[in-house]
C-alpha cells in the first residue's frame, strides 16, 4: 500500500518561495511511490486557541466551529507531513502558528494521558521547510523550535529541515534551485526506509 504523505503550506502567499520548496518536497516523495495531498492553511479557517483547557479532560479540541477538524482528520491518517512556512520575525507564520496551537489536544494526549497514538506502526515523519528574507544565518533557529514542539506533541518523528533563506537576494536563482533539489530529496526519504 502507497504511504500517504501531506504537506501543509503556511504561506500566506500560494505561490511563492516557500510554496515551491513544498511543492519539491511532495514530488520527492510522488517519485518514492507516495500518495500526497496539499492543504493551504490561509484558504481555511482557523481560529485561535482560546486556552479554555477543556481538551485536558478527553484530550479533544472543544472548539469545532472552524476547520480544523480537517487537519485533524488527517494528522493521523498519513505517514508522513511536509510542513511549510516563511519565517515571520523569526517564527513560523500566524497561519501556521495557529494550527500549532490548536494540537494543544494532542499535547495532552501524549504527555498527561500518556497515550501514544501510533502503537503498532512506525511514527510518522514530519520535514519541515522553510524561507525567509534575512541573510542572518540564526533568522531559522526559533522556527526550528517550534516546529519540533509541534512534531513531538503530534509523535511524529522529526525528519529534518530543508531551509531556504536571504530569499531577498537578488541573485538567489542558483541558492534557490539547490534547496528545491535538497527538499526533492528530502521528500524522497520521507518515503523510503
Amino acid at each position: 500500500m502507497a504511504k500517504k504523505v501531506l504537506g501543509i503550506l503556511g504561506s500566506p502567499r500560494l505561490e511563492g518561495n516557500t510554496a515551491d520548496l513544498l511543492e519539491a518536497a511532495l514530488e520527492g516523495a510522488r517519485s518514492a511511490g507516495a500518495k500526497t495531498e496539499r492543504l493551504a492553511l490561509a484558504r481555511l479557517s482557523i481560529d485561535a486557541c482560546i486556552e479554555c483547557r477543556r481538551c485536558d479532560m478527553n484530550a479533544e479540541c472543544a472548539v469545532k466551529t472552524d476547520d480544523m477538524q480537517e487537519i485533524y482528520s488527517r494528522i493521523r491518517k498519513v505517514d508522513a507531513m511536509v510542513l511549510a512556512s516563511p519565517i515571520f520575525f523569526m517564527s513560523v507564520s500566524a497561519q501556521t502558528k495557529a494550527m500549532i496551537d490548536r494540537c494543544q489536544s494532542y499535547w495532552v494526549e501524549r504527555y498527561i494521558h500518556r497515550r501514544r497514538a501510533y502503537e503498532g506502526r512506525e511514527r510518522p515523519k514530519g520535514l519541515f521547510v522553510a524561507c525567509a528574507g534575512s541573510s542572518r544565518e540564526m533568522i531559522f533557529d526559533p522556527a526550528k523550535h517550534v516546529v519540533k514542539a509541534f512534531f513531538a506533541a503530534i509523535d511524529y518523528q522529526y525528519a529534518g529541515e530543508v531551509l531556504l533563506g536571504f530569499t531577498d537576494d537578488p541573485d538567489l536563482a542558483p541558492r534557490k534551485e539547490t534547496a528545491i533539489e535538497q527538499a526533492r530529496l528530502a521528500g524522497e526519504s520521507l518515503v523510503g526506509p
